[in-house]
Formats: C-alpha cells, sequence, structure tokens
C-alpha cells in the first residue's frame, strides 16, 4: 500500500495542474464578448457561481467524507469538465451562468476533499508532519507548470477568444484521468463505521468543540473578497484600456511569485508561527492594496497591485490550509469541516461580487473596490479581536 500511495503525490500534482484555468486571465473580458453582459451581469455571474457553491459546499464534503474522497475528487473533474465545456460554447447569458455554477460545483467537491485525501495519504506513508511542505510543493508546481500555457494566451486570444477554453477541455481531460488512477488510502474500519452513523449535527458540534469556525469565518472571509475583486480584474483592466493579450503575462506574473511563495510554505508557516500572526498580516497587507485599488487609476500602477494580490492570495493558501488542518487534524470528518469553510467563502465571494458589481455599475470601478475595503475592515477587524482572545494553542 505505501508505495501504491506515494505514486498520489505526482498524480495529485497532475491533477493540480488540470485545476488551473488557462483562461483565468481573459474570463471577465470574455464575458464582455458575450451580448448583454455589463459589469452588472459579471457580479451576477459570480453571485450565481458562488451561491451554487455555498449550496453544494457542505453536502459535498459531508457526501465525500461517506462516499470516499476519490470518488469525490472524479465527481469534481467532471464537473469542471461541463464548466468548460459550457463556456467555450456560450453564446449567451444563460451559458455564462451554467459554466459558472458548474464551476463552483467542481470546486465544491474538491475544496475540502483534496486537503483530506493528501492528508490521509501522507498519513498512510507516515509523513503526515510534511503536509504544508509537500502540499506546497505539490501547489507550487500546480501554479507554475499552467504558466507556459498562460504565457500562450495573447496568441491563443489573436485567434480566437473560445480557444483558452479549447486549451482548458483537454487539460480537464488529463485531470479527471489522473483523479480516476488515485489510489485511495486505507481507512480502518472504526472510521468507516463511525462516518456511517454520524450525521451532520454531530460533524458541527465536533467543529464547534475544536474551536474551528471562528477561524473558518475569517479565513473564508478574506478569501471570498480577495476571489470577488479578482473578478473584476479583466474588467477593470479592459476600462483602462490594457490590452488583452497582456493579460496571460500579467497573471502569470502573478501566479509565477504565488508558486515561488508556494515552494517554501513549510518555511513560510513555521515564521508565521501560530494563525494569528498570519491573519494580522493578510488584514494590513490586502487592506493596502484594496486602498491602492480604490485610488490608482494608472494601469501599471493597477495592474502591479493585481499581480501582488494574485501572488499572496494563492501563495499563502496552503499556509493558511496547514494552520486550519492542524486544529481538525484529529477529526475523522475533514472534508466535511474543510467545506463549511469553504462554504463561508462561497458565501462572501458571492455577496462581495454582487456589492462590488452593483457600485461599479452605478458609480465606478474605483468606488467598488472602496466600498469593498470598507465592508473588509468592518467585518474582519473585531473578528480578529475576538479571535486573539480566545485562541488556543495547536
Amino acid at each position: 500500500m505505501p508505495s501504491n500511495l506515494k505514486g498520489n503525490i505526482w498524480k495529485y500534482a497532475l491533477l493540480q495542474i488540470s485545476s488551473k484555468r488557462v483562461f483565468a486571465a481573459i474570463l471577465g473580458a470574455y464575458y464582455l464578448t458575450i451580448p448583454g453582459v455589463t459589469p452588472w451581469w459579471i457580479g451576477t455571474i459570480l453571485l450565481s457561481g458562488s451561491l451554487a457553491a455555498f449550496i453544494f459546499e457542505i453536502p459535498s464534503g459531508y457526501v465525500a467524507d461517506k462516499i470516499g474522497h476519490k470518488t469525490a475528487l472524479v465527481i469534481s473533474r467532471t464537473l469542471i469538465l461541463f464548466s468548460t465545456l459550457s463556456f467555450l460554447l456560450a453564446e449567451n447569458i444563460p451559458f455564462l451562468i451554467l459554466g459558472s455554477v458548474f464551476m463552483s460545483m467542481g470546486s465544491a467537491f474538491k475544496s475540502g476533499t483534496g486537503s483530506a485525501f493528501m492528508h490521509e495519504t501522507l498519513r498512510g506513508l507516515k509523513r503526515e508532519e510534511e503536509y504544508s511542505t509537500v502540499m506546497g510543493k505539490i501547489s507550487s508546481i500546480g501554479f507554475a507548470v499552467p504558466i507556459i500555457l498562460m504565457a500562450s494566451v495573447p496568441f491563443l486570444v489573436s485567434i480566437s477568444f473560445k480557444a483558452p477554453f479549447l486549451i482548458s477541455l483537454i487539460s480537464d481531460v488529463v485531470g479527471l484521468c489522473a483523479a480516476i488512477s488515485l489510489v485511495s488510502p486505507h481507512v480502518s474500519q472504526e472510521h468507516i463505521e463511525e462516518v456511517g452513523v454520524t450525521n451532520f449535527l454531530q460533524v458541527a458540534r465536533e467543529g464547534h468543540r475544536l474551536g474551528f469556525f471562528r477561524y473558518a469565518l475569517f479565513s473564508g472571509i478574506i478569501l471570498g473578497v480577495l476571489i470577488a475583486v479578482g473578478g473584476f480584474r479583466a474588467p477593470y483592466q479592459t476600462f483602462l484600456q490594457i490590452p488583452v493579450v497582456w493579460f496571460g503575462v500579467l497573471f502569470g506574473v502573478g501566479r509565477a511569485f504565488a508558486a515561488l511563495m508556494l515552494a517554501y510554505s513549510g518555511k513560510i508557516k513555521r515564521a508565521m508561527k501560530e494563525i494569528t500572526i498570519l491573519y494580522k498580516f493578510q488584514l494590513i497587507l490586502f487592506s493596502v492594496l484594496f486602498f491602492a485599488l480604490g485610488v490608482l487609476s494608472t494601469w501599471w500602477a493597477v495592474a502591479a497591485v493585481f499581480i501582488v494580490i494574485n501572488a499572496f492570495q494563492w501563495g499563502l493558501d496552503k499556509v493558511d490550509d496547514s494552520f486550519l488542518l492542524d486544529i481538525i487534524k484529529a477529526s475523522k470528518f475533514k472534508a466535511t469541516l474543510l467545506s463549511i469553510w469553504s462554504q463561508i467563502k462561497e458565501m462572501a465571494t458571492a455577496v462581495f461580487a454582487f456589492g462590488i458589481g452593483f457600485v461599479v455599475d452605478k458609480t465606478s470601478y474605483q468606488y467598488g473596490f472602496l466600498a469593498a475595503l470598507a465592508a473588509f475592515l468592518i467585518i474582519l477587524l473585531p473578528l480578529y479581536n475576538y479571535i486573539v482572545k480566545t485562541r488556543r494553542k495547536f
């Protein structure tokens, strides 16, 4: 079994590579090529996807714990493939909404499940303490390799706006094959019996007992706001008249820095020491960056800010993930609990995306980002103070 399990590491790395959307850099701009799409509609499309993820996040994690993490990952890759097909065939707004919904559902089945699957894999290999290091390197590869494809976006867009979606469709087939080939880690009979008789209410009580929800709320809101703001990156760059052919390059630069940070996730986590230090750093950094978006209008300055946001948003992802797993590592319901965190993220994305889109439609992009900053601080500052006062050592 250990030798078979070892193969999960490179297979999961392949799955991570295929998970990255080649079209991510131009998706917002692609929306604008479809008749009738406005900033308000972009916010609505993001809202639809986030609501779908919100609805499916907890059930998907609970189902994953029940039917097996590998099966859930196969379902995830299938839904992602359907999402890409919807975008590729899109000629109207309903297809864009459908693509967004399928993509969110696919992400919902993977969000907590992938982390739980690899945590169990490393436990089976007796390398559980290496989680942040191994997953950081896997994620680094998952970000770095697709940069090569993203660099081709300018060439692809010059042929057709749909060409990047065709490349992603091929990548999705590879990812589905990788998911099917994964080897399920051994699970004890006691674990199977406990999962089989436990209902969701008991899982929620366990999360409360572990003190998990306050951390999940903070992390989920931060990531949700970042995703919402990122959803307006391409439309704002289009408004600033940055050539679309540069979108892939700018996006790729941010991902390159994220990949570099992910490769050192273990060292970054040790430097942070505890989760509250990470939260304080994120609060200060992203507040400054959102403010910069609200006051800057020079194209190169705005592009630079989005690069930094992109780098730190994903570069710290596995550090945050590892801290959360430190809290729930003894639980047999990792996928379910992490899905609750993801559900919070999706709800935050939905609310902030719709709010930013509404403000932008009525005023300007800059006011939209400043409104997001105000809500960001109003919600997270009191929550951060509460976490500091009630924190535990893990």
